[in-house]
């Protein structure tokens, strides 16, 4: 099989699709990609249909080198980045053609945390429990249920799939936005118990800058500012929500995210809202962070909108033509393979 070959794969690499969605309740963790919305913008544009759940490349912190073992249909999307193809540049959130020995470098994040390299086809690895993602802490899914390592050989699809791809691609040019979401502020919706916290300490809440702390991980973010007090109860321990804003004992904000427990029983006085989970991840940690409540139904009319955004992307059948330099890709395994 066709195969992709982590020549540097940064420092923290992994597969991710949307999500082992429906196992929770069995005490599994959700996983998943960080930036859901840059992940399916990537899938869109190498021609996988956003309901197929195609797996990804993510890296966090910074990106990586790649290289292919046969032609196929790429992009990058998320963090922002200077990709080179066999050392020419190439533009972000664009579908491009590779072929067998090109070398795609995209080492250095600019802005932002996490990036994606979507496959057209996706990535080939086992599905458990209905999901390819990566649960790195279990040593589930994924690449052999760990994190991409300098050597690895990952599977993607095959040319004759990717013919068929090819076959709906065209040279269309349309405007597009940025797959690296930027605000001022999270929506946010009240959570389950909201109650427990009085007027005051609501209005603080969604009135006061935060910071991200010194902690944030795929488990979830630490938030650096006022603590915020509620009622001194017992709390039953319930399902953690991804995005839900739990408040410790000690008022301290914490976010939970894609690899987050499948059970707490710290209080969630309020959720960010679906799409806004790709603006929370690539948050700058010098940036204030702003919370502001919206109503559910301003909520689903956001998602719609990211969702209606990346269909109408897959539906453009964009093509971004690459030639490779061929002399320029064996000079920069070369120089690799000495490291």
């Amino acid at each position: 099989m066709n195969k992709m070959i982590m020549v540097d794969p940064g420092i923290l690499a992994t597969v991710p699709d949307k999500g082992r969605i429906g196992h929770q309740g069995e005490g599994f963790l959700n996983s998943g990609a960080m930036d859901a919305y840059a992940y399916e913008y990537g899938n869109a544009l190498v021609g996988n249909y956003p309901s197929e759940n195609k797996a990804s490349v993510e890296f966090a912190i910074t990106g990586g080198v790649v290289e292919f073992t046969a032609p196929t249909v790429v992009a990058i999307t998320g963090a922002r980045v200077e990709p080179t193809l066999n050392g020419e540049a190439i533009m972000q959130d664009r579908p491009f053609y590779v072929q067998k020995g090109d070398i795609l470098n995209f080492r250095h994040l600019l802005e932002g945390r996490f990036a994606y390299l979507a496959v057209a086809g996706g990535v080939q690895v086992p599905s458990i429990l209905g999901s390819q993602s990566t649960s790195i802490s279990v040593n589930l899914g994924g690449f052999h249920g760990r994190q991409l390592a300098k050597g690895d050989r990952i599977c993607i699809a095959d040319y004759q799939q990717i013919e068929q791809i090819d076959s709906r691609l065209t040279k269309t040019k349309i405007d597009i936005p940025s797959s690296f979401l930027q605000q001022d502020s999270l929506d946010v919706v009240p959570g389950p118990e909201q109650e427990w916290f009085d007027q005051k300490e609501w209005r603080k809440f969604v009135t006061t800058p935060y910071q991200l702390g010194q902690h944030i991980n795929r488990m979830g973010y630490r938030i650096a500012g006022p603590e915020l007090s509620f009622k001194s109860e017992n709390l039953l321990s319930g399902a953690n929500l991804n995005g839900g804003i739990q408040v410790s004992r000690d008022g301290k904000l914490i976010i939970l995210l894609a690899d987050r427990a499948s059970h707490g029983g710290y209080p969630v006085i309020a959720k960010v809202i679906a799409a806004d989970l790709g603006v929370l991840p690539q948050w700058p940690v010098k940036k204030a962070l702003q919370f502001r409540q919206v109503s559910l139904e301003a909520a689903w009319e956001q998602l719609r909108i990211q969702a209606n955004a990346t269909d109408e992307i897959y539906h453009a059948h964009l093509w971004h033509l690459v030639t490779p330099s061929r002399m320029m890709a064996e000079r920069i395994r070369m120089l690799y393979q000495q490291q």
